[in-house]
Order: structure tokens, then C-alpha cells, then sequence
């Protein structure tokens, strides 16, 4: 089973120590969150240059980046950590990942506890400091509060409804509902995460 990629003083990114890493993250899911689909064929790397990134996701989350670890939780089961981050390359968010977390990786897919504990281990972050963002309700958000973590669910407008058709709002003591990314900082402050 494949490893997650450990943030210590030989492995963070930029030279980061562990120690002068924030100390809350954001995980991020991947297909329909960070990029608008999944890649449409299966296997490593097939595909996935031709994916559009959601819009302002990457320009959000590099500003934010100073203040929060970023990682992807994904059900992938096929990709490997290195591809993973170079197809997330063009919208500037691949090389500021701390973690890389899949189903392949985890040996366990979201929303179950393994995949969770797993993720929240590799961090060395408490769940209470850790936020979850991501387009499915079961998978991302529920199961991530289930293991104690606040949950964004991405909902945006979608395309081919009349009127940029969303569902219902949800919001609770740690979940929240997203149509932009440029909402992101906000919400981050509504959950109690203030920088």
C-alpha cells in the first residue's frame, strides 16, 4: 500500500519545517471541487490535462495557503501521489500539498473512518483543526464531521439549469454550503477558523 507523504523537517514542502507549519488544514476534494469533473477515462493520468479547474479555486487557495496546510482527500483509486499533484499543476495548487490522501493510499474509500483517521494521522492535526471541502454531502462532508472535523459542502451553480439552479443550503455548528470559492475565506471564518 502506498504511502501518504509525511510533513517533517526532510519532506515539507519549500523547506517548511513541521514546526512552522500552520496548524489547521484544509482537505479538498478533487473531482467536481477542485476540478469540474473527474478525468474521463480511468488509469493514471489519462486525460486529466484536458479537465477545466473550477473557477477561482486556485487563486483562493494560494492565498490562503500561507495560513492553512492544503491536502486532497479523493476516492481515487488508481493515482499515484506525483500525478495527482502535476495535474492539479496549471491552477497553482499540485506543489503546495502537504498530503496526498486516496482511497489507493488510505487502503479505505470516504466516508469511512479508516480514510479519515488515516489523513488526520499523516497531518499530526487534531480533527477540530481540520476542515473538509467537497461536492459530495455523503462522502466529504458528512463523513468528515462524523470523524469530528467541519465540513464544506461545494455546491455550485450548475450549468444547463435555468438560473444556475443550487440545492438547499445546508449549514450546522461545523458544516457549511459553498457556490463560489471566492466564499471560502468567509465561511473559514463563520466555522471559527480566524487568522
Amino acid at each position: 500500500m502506498a504511502k501518504a507523504k509525511h510533513t517533517d523537517a526532510s519532506t515539507a514542502p519549500d523547506g517548511m519545517h513541521s514546526a512552522n507549519q500552520p496548524d489547521k488544514a484544509l482537505l479538498l476534494d478533487w473531482g467536481g471541487t477542485l476540478m469540474r469533473v473527474m478525468p474521463r477515462w480511468m488509469g493514471p493520468q489519462h486525460g486529466w490535462t484536458d479537465e477545466e479547474p473550477m473557477p477561482h479555486a486556485g487563486e483562493v487557495l494560494c492565498a490562503l495557503a500561507a495560513g492553512w496546510r492544503l491536502a486532497l482527500a479523493s476516492n481515487a483509486s488508481e493515482s499515484d501521489e506525483g500525478p495527482i499533484r502535476a495535474a492539479l499543476a496549471s491552477m497553482g495548487v499540485g506543489p503546495l500539498l502537504v498530503g496526498v490522501y486516496t482511497w489507493r493510499s488510505a487502503g479505505s474509500p470516504k466516508p469511512w473512518p479508516p480514510f479519515w483517521a488515516y489523513a488526520l494521522r499523516d497531518l499530526g492535526l487534531p480533527a477540530n483543526r481540520v476542515v473538509m471541502i467537497g461536492d459530495d454531502w455523503t462522502g466529504d462532508v458528512w463523513g468528515a464531521t462524523q470523524a469530528g472535523m467541519s465540513g464544506i459542502w461545494f455546491d455550485p451553480p450548475r450549468a444547463g439549469h435555468s438560473g444556475g439552479q443550487t440545492r438547499e443550503a445546508r449549514t450546522a455548528p461545523r458544516v457549511r454550503t459553498m457556490r463560489d470559492f471566492r466564499e471560502l475565506p468567509g465561511l473559514l471564518a463563520e466555522l471559527g477558523f480566524e487568522d
